[in-house]
């Protein structure tokens, strides 16, 4: 284990071969390998799939991203996800689950370019910390706690709620999403992409492992507030002139779909939950990249300012439509499919899911084809250069690809 730590501090200085040493470590988990004394464990295709995610967005980063520190303090993020989604025991899941949150601080007060910054960080570092005490509490009460990396075992309602507090702030859900927009309008582009695709995805790996204790009980709760996540956030995306903002709202918003299906307990559930996941991290990782480069082409963030692409880019256009119906869940899109399935199941155990349901896909449609059409539409803006938008299309690509479903279904 010690061996291939020191590896990757060694070969930290060249990026291209921490990219191979992540691809690597992935492989592994795909062939069902487990090594590292209990210490890290490949036990689901799941969290195989959410590492494959993390280093394919890291691979993207390193690809356009022109700062080294950048790029390194991505490559940390990435490293600590990984670790978290293969950790062993619950200790260590903790561990790295906050030490993600130190990168994310260098890059804002490093890279940021408002005195907002420092607010962000705030809010960041106290949600995450106050949240996560009652999980190092609960954790000191109990025995054998460095063994269980699942919880199959029933615990009482309480205890499940503040196990769950943890890993809902990096859901995020509403009620607890107010550090996402701030970090999100103040953080460079590839700390946004990291955060949106990688991080955001280290609760729905948390509520996975806590959600065997759920037992049933209290699941209205739970679906109660993954759907007012959805309605509420979707209709804050309406308000929007912030580019960046609007793309954080939008991360809550599917991100609370996820949680609808991961508590929803019905068969396919857990699974389209990891697609839905997949699908959101391409999805935002591209929106965010399309918002900074339209903010160093432009100067502006304000949706009303990005307009006249169609004259200028027809590539970039096209990609940017592509990503912008999977935000809606356009059928073709992988999004579209788990979200159908979820949608199916859901409306047969909770009746009224329907109507949140509604609301949702209806606001969001708006939202985005509004977005979209501004887009579009409008006086000419500056040249673009189309071969920069060359390198969206594997992620392009990974939004519309069905390859999960042969391992997931």
């Amino acid at each position: 284990m010690f061996v291939w730590f020191f590896s990757l501090l060694v070969v930290m200085i060249n990026f291209f071969l921490v990219f191979i040493f992540f691809c690597i470590f992935v492989l592994l988990g795909v062939f069902d390998s487990s090594w590292g004394g209990g210490l890290f464990f490949f036990d689901s295709l799941n969290f195989v799939f959410l590492s494959f995610m993390s280093v394919f967005v890291l691979g993207f980063i390193i690809f356009f991203e022109c700062v080294n520190s950048l790029i390194f303090y991505s490559s940390l993020v990435v490293l600590f996800s990984v670790l978290f989604f293969f950790s062993g025991n619950m200790l260590l899941l903790y561990i790295f689950y906050e030490l993600t949150m130190i990168p994310i601080l260098f890059c804002l007060l490093g890279f940021g370019r408002q005195v907002e910054k420092i607010g962000a960080c705030y809010y960041l570092i106290f949600y995450t910390l106050f949240f996560g005490f009652p999980y190092l509490f609960i954790y000191s009460s109990m025995m054998f706690f460095f063994n269980f990396i699942y919880y199959n075992f029933f615990m009482s309602y309480e205890f499940v709620l503040l196990l769950s507090l943890c890993f809902l702030v990096k859901f995020p859900v509403y009620f607890f999403h107010f550090w996402l927009p701030k970090a999100h309008v103040e953080a460079p582009t590839s700390t946004s992409m990291v955060l949106a695709g990688v991080m955001l995805k280290l609760g729905g790996g948390g509520v996975y492992r806590v959600s065997k204790s759920l037992s049933f009980f209290g699941l209205e709760f739970w679906v109660f507030i993954s759907l007012v996540s959805m309605v509420f956030c979707s209709f804050i995306c309406v308000m929007q002139s912030d580019g960046k903002s609007l793309a954080a709202y939008s991360s809550i918003c599917h991100m609370g779909f996820v949680l609808l299906s991961e508590v929803i307990m019905v068969y396919y559930g857990k699974s389209m939950a990891l697609i839905m996941m997949l699908a959101h991290g391409y999805t935002s990782v591209m929106m965010f990249y399309f918002i900074g480069e339209f903010y160093h082409i432009a100067g502006t963030r304000l949706i009303y300012y990005l307009r006249g692409y169609f004259s200028v880019s027809l590539l970039s256009c096209l990609f940017f439509c592509l990503v912008m119906m999977s935000n809606f869940s356009f059928p073709s899109s992988i999004s579209f499919f788990s979200e159908y399935v979820v949608f199916n199941f859901g409306s047969s155990v909770f009746f009224f899911c329907v109507l949140f349901l509604f609301f949702y896909y209806l606001v969001s449609f708006y939202y985005s084809i509004y977005v979209l059409v501004s887009f579009m539409v409008g006086y000419k803006v500056s040249y673009v250069f189309e071969g920069n938008f060359l390198i969206c299309l594997p992620v392009v690509l990974m939004m519309y690809n069905f390859f999960w479903f042969v391992f997931v279904i």
